[in-house]
């Protein structure tokens, strides 16, 4: 009789821990693309997670950031390879410990409206609003004493993320002319997010991340011929004054 009580309630078990891994992929997805959204200010997405409790590794299929309005891509980030190893156990404390992420061959897309405007540094522009907007709401919260148990209280440490063998695609798109040059994202690699303060807010992990991303993108497009784009952004931006220009002229406001 107590052999079968007890097989009964290690089934139980079993059960409830087969759903809470088959559950894991959606309450991650939800988190990503809520808190990615919130950061960034655009549509991010997480296409799968998959996660083995045995040895706290995972895999990250398809997460993309998409372009903020106005540019011609759909997407200024996509991240196709992210491998994960964590501590399992973490998962069930205030603070989730990851030890390693390695992104492999992300896409970067770095697009010019003109030569004061482009995407990247208006992702970069809406990540430090929505970032300090967002801590100053959790700070009201803690100064409250408001009990927190959502995802958004959960406290994160990544000892270690490698960003390797990304590709840098660069466009100026103005006035219907285009010009770009691909070249290779260097190696980034930063360590210790979050380990010195004992934890950093999910907000604050992912908006230093992409701001390490962001940046180095955008250095590399300037040491890679920024120039060029220039140019051509400024040749289509002088050709729609010209033409404004010549309309005006029309009129005799501008004499002949």
């Amino acid at each position: 009789m107590k052999k079968r009580i007890f097989l009964s309630l290690l089934a139980i078990i079993v059960i409830a821990v087969a759903i809470t891994w088959m559950s894991l992929e959606s309450i991650v997805k939800g988190v990503v693309n809520k808190f990615g959204s919130q950061v960034t200010g655009t549509e991010v997405k997480l296409e799968g997670f998959n996660l083995s409790p045995f040895d706290g590794t995972a895999s990250i299929k398809g997460l993309t950031v998409a372009n903020p309005e106005n540019y011609k891509n759909p997407y200024l980030l996509s991240l196709n390879g992210i491998s994960v190893k964590l501590d399992v156990k973490s998962l069930m404390s205030d603070t989730i410990v990851i030890e390693d992420i390695t992104v492999d061959k992300p896409v970067i897309t770095y697009e010019m409206l003109s030569i004061s405007q482009n995407n990247i540094k208006q992702l970069q522009s809406n990540i430090s609003k929505n970032t300090a907007s967002a801590e100053k709401a959790q700070t009201a919260k803690d100064e409250k004493g408001e009990k927190d148990n959502s995802a958004s209280a959960k406290k994160v440490i990544i000892k270690k993320l490698t960003v390797k063998a990304g590709e840098l695609k660069a466009a100026a798109n103005v006035g219907g002319e285009e010009s770009s040059i691909d070249v290779v994202l260097p190696e980034i690699v930063l360590t210790d997010i979050g380990g010195q303060d004992k934890g950093e807010s999910i907000v604050a992990s992912i908006s230093k991340v992409l701001n390490k991303i962001l940046s180095t993108a955008s250095q590399t497009v300037v040491k890679s011929g920024l120039s060029d784009l220039k140019n051509v952004a400024k040749k289509n931006l002088d050709n729609v004054v010209g033409g404004v220009k010549d309309k005006v002229k029309s009129f005799g406001i501008f004499g002949n």
